[in-house]
């Protein structure tokens, strides 16, 4: 139980009950970058079920990516890697350079070692197929935001970067 400010963890003696309020906790923004419109929709269906997250904006393509992620500054990018414009690699790296507070979450359908690597390698905190996101992306994001690194379940240890 929390309390507010300025009360004790005891209830008073001429109170009822116990003061309680809930824990103010800021919810973990983010940004969808993909250039499937169903995609964008399904995604931010699966993460409005969950209550710390909250979606700030949507990317179409990598440019598109990296001028909202300037503009919001968001906790997570859930990045594709397949975009017109600008691969989402390239977008990852950006975006890692200019704000290393932003955590990038890669969502692809290609299960493949150099591409594991090399985002990695450009700064994304994870990397989740697309196939196992319903399960695994809420999981994901709150890893990134721990400082930690989330990899699908299905990606050999071996596709780690050595």
């Amino acid at each position: 139980m929390v309390y507010p400010t300025g009360f004790s963890n005891e209830p008073r003696p001429d109170s009822i009950a116990a003061y309680t309020v809930e824990e103010t906790m800021s919810a973990i923004r983010i940004l969808i970058a993909d250039d499937h419109a169903l995609v964008r929709e399904s995604i931010r269906a699966i993460l409005a079920n969950e209550g710390d997250m909250e979606i700030v904006g949507t990317a179409g393509d990598g440019n598109e990516a990296v001028q909202l992620a300037m503009t919001y500054q968001p906790d997570v990018v859930v990045m594709d890697i397949s975009m017109p414009s600008m691969y989402g690699l390239h977008a990852t790296e950006l975006i890692h350079r200019a704000q290393e507070s932003t955590n990038i979450i890669i969502l692809s359908m290609h299960v493949n070692a150099a591409l594991v690597q090399q985002a990695l390698r450009m700064g994304a905190r994870g990397y989740v197929l697309k196939r196992r996101a319903t399960d695994e992306l809420p999981e994901a994001i709150r890893a990134a935001v721990q400082g930690q690194v989330f990899l699908s379940p299905a990606i050999p240890p071996s596709y780690l970067p050595r």
